[in-house]
């Protein structure tokens, strides 16, 4: 795979990772992870309802909200001790992840308590897996395999189910058609996005290009049946990068535009037409000076909260906002200053009570039932691309 294009200029803020050392590594560190457990004072806030097609509110909380949550975070930090890794909690949710390593070594299974190594997952011959989305109930993952000389060269999907105790089965080609990148129109394409319905019955597999002249090219999103390989929805957004992507149970798919969250109601369904892309939070929504809720973001299963990644200038947060209004709820993880590796959410539970996410170097934080503790183990994270597909999935 050839080093991802770095995205346009005014798109500076968005780089969450160090650039990968050659054009065919990705690097593999200990990312900075943060574990969140019974977020129920967030989707408190927060309507279980999915999103109406109305006006997005922007948010209306200050400089002294934001400075309250990061006070009250380090504080809880300091007070408590190592998290107790209860059998409710999101690691006992999402026992395990799989994670890309360095181009062309292929997939890694390890536990999410420990991080610790259960099984190596080889790309199929001539390949290299370049994302992998999680595919639905019973702790499936979709990857994908591009070969080894990527321009012009079909991407393929394949299916990987867990056995007991995380063991991988067989990798089975899908019938998603293949997805062609390479240049084309003096334009590179390539795969910004992949994600699978909680019900492990439809893929989204976005695409951007980046152009000559350095600004982003067409993208393209597409909706296919994982049964049929049918593609259900063709949806052009515009010249932008459609990234991390994330469906509702309802079938809404939501994903990064703008340095804000989009989304598309519907897009699910088996019906000629879906409704248009539409703003669901804001660019300019956050608080304490801190906006941009784009960047790594996920919708909650139940359609009720949106995780982001918030910044300003080279410090970035993790925030929840409310998706039915678009209103800013509180501050998750306390802003790092340029942190180094990925930060932003990684896994929500289906009510948003529960989540697993990251920011910063090293920094493993537990949040449960409204405690704030530290974790005493990093895990083995990969680093990200920017931009570029998700490369770890629970």
């Amino acid at each position: 795979m050839t080093q991802q294009p770095d995205p346009p200029a005014a798109r500076a803020r968005r780089r969450l990772t160090a650039r990968p050392a050659g054009p065919s590594a990705l690097a593999v560190a200990g990312l900075a992870a943060a574990l969140l457990a019974s977020l129920t004072s967030l989707t408190s806030l927060a309507c279980t309802a999915s999103p109406p097609a109305g006006r997005v509110i922007r948010s209306a909380a200050g400089p002294r909200a934001a400075a309250t949550a990061q006070t009250a975070a380090r504080r809880d930090a300091a007070r408590h001790g190592p998290a107790r890794l209860t059998r409710t909690g999101s690691i006992a949710r999402a026992p395990y992840y799989l994670a890309l390593a360095r181009l062309g070594s292929g997939a890694t299974i390890r536990r999410t308590a420990t991080g610790r190594l259960i099984a190596r997952v080889p790309p199929p011959a001539g390949t290299e897996l370049v994302a992998v989305a999680a595919a639905g109930p019973g702790r499936a993952f979709l990857l994908a395999a591009q070969p080894a000389r990527p321009d012009n060269s079909p991407i393929r999907f394949y299916r990987l189910a867990l056995r007991a105790g995380g063991r991988p089965g067989p990798l089975r080609l899908t019938r998603i058609p293949a997805l062609t990148v390479g240049i084309r129109h003096q334009c590179r394409t390539q795969l910004a996005g992949l994600a699978v319905t909680p019900d492990g019955r439809t893929a989204a597999v976005s695409t951007l290009s980046n152009c000559a002249n350095g600004t982003a090219g067409p993208s393209r999103i597409e909706i296919v049946s994982l049964a049929t390989g049918r593609v259900l929805h063709v949806v052009r957004p515009g010249k932008d990068y459609p990234l991390w992507l994330s469906w509702t149970a309802r079938g809404a798919l939501a994903y990064e535009w703008g340095q804000g969250v989009w989304w598309i109601p519907g897009a699910a369904a088996p019906g000629p037409r879906i409704p248009r892309p539409r703003p669901l939070i804001p660019a300019g929504a956050g608080a304490g000076g801190f906006t941009g809720p784009g960047g790594p973001s996920m919708i909650s299963p139940d359609g009720s909260v949106v995780i982001a990644t918030i910044g300003r200038g080279n410090s970035l947060a993790v925030a929840g906002f409310s998706a039915r209004t678009g209103r800013f709820l509180r501050m998750i993880i306390a802003p790092a200053g340029n942190p180094t590796w990925y930060c932003g959410p990684l896994w929500v539970g289906a009510h948003g009570r529960h989540l697993l996410a990251a920011c910063g170097d090293r920094t493993e934080v537990s949040l449960d039932a409204g405690r704030l503790t530290r974790l005493a183990s990093p895990w083995r994270l990969p680093g990200y691309p920017v931009p570029g597909p998700p490369v770890i999935a629970w």
